[in-house]
């Protein structure tokens, strides 16, 4: 069954950011595991996946009426590809198989908002926990003004093509969000749900209406939440929905701070000077 946990920032920013990672036992073909989803005028979400192309990363935006032309992509980094998608709603989305992702290991997703004219620009980027480097996957150029990130961030695991015997387990910690006024939120609590409308008889997931679970876990890396859908064996051990709770003392996120690793200087035609530069992918990227 598709499950949601939907955290506690119910106010507009400019910056979120979750980790999450996929536990071997919880990889399953076909699931989705998104992290980051949110509401606006440009409202969009943000995961990991599992494809039959391999273990990708995608970031979608879709269409709204007050969009003033097509969504588009202004970057798009080593292996990005975009597309228009349809179905549920229109947009356009973006996936990345070459970067890939492994299970058992924290990637931590990042997305910005920020106003350029009278359009809204998106970027999204990820970090992986085992490298400690981050890649800049996309940037999409939203025709509406000021279209910012509304809360609450929603995270869910979804089997889109109904193999509900197979367990599928997402982890999710570390949230954060950026207010207007540069102030940063810690995600410190959330409401699980399982799909109720999709467990009843003639519904895709009636035949596992018991096998789902969700809630607060720890281990060596510290506390997280989960979310496990399917899988004969999974049994619910809270409510739907429930809400849960994971204390943070944080008041901003601890990542390295962007350092240089090269700049150039050259002359160019009409004496112009273009300057060129390098950061360290280990370190925070250029979030604009």
């Amino acid at each position: 069954p598709s499950s949601h946990f939907v955290f506690d920032d119910n106010f507009e920013g400019d910056i979120l950011i979750n980790e999450v990672r996929v536990p071997k036992s919880g990889v399953a073909m076909y699931t989705y595991y998104e992290a980051l989803g949110w509401r606006g005028g440009a409202s969009g979400y943000a995961g990991i996946q599992v494809h039959p192309r391999g273990n990708n990363f995608i970031f979608s935006i879709w269409d709204h009426k007050e969009h003033t032309a097509p969504i588009k992509a202004v970057h798009r980094g080593p292996g990005t590809i975009t597309q228009k998608f349809g179905g549920e709603g229109t947009g356009l989305k973006s996936w990345n198989f070459e970067l890939g992702w492994e299970h058992d290991t924290w990637y931590t997703l990042v997305s910005r908002s920020w106003a350029v004219g009278d359009h809204t620009f998106y970027g999204f980027w990820a970090r992986s926990g085992k490298t400690k480097k981050w890649t800049h996957l996309v940037t999409m150029d939203v025709a509406v003004k000021k279209a910012f990130f509304k809360g609450g961030t929603d995270a869910f695991i979804e089997d889109w093509l109904e193999t509900g015997k197979n367990v599928r387990t997402t982890n999710l910690r570390g949230g954060w969000k950026r207010k207007l006024n540069d102030d940063w939120h810690a995600f410190q609590s959330g409401r699980y749900s399982v799909n109720y409308w999709d467990l009843e008889p003639g519904k895709r997931s009636f035949n596992f209406k018991t096998n789902w679970n969700g809630g607060v876990s720890k281990d060596e890396t510290g506390s997280f939440y989960f979310m496990t859908a399917g899988g004969k064996d999974t049994k619910p051990s809270v409510a739907n929905p429930s809400r849960h709770t994971i204390k943070r003392k944080d008041t901003k996120p601890k990542y390295e701070a962007i350092k240089l690793k090269s700049a150039k200087l050259r002359l160019a035609k009409r004496g112009k000077l273009v300057v060129t530069w390098e950061t360290d992918s280990q370190t925070l990227p250029q979030f604009g």
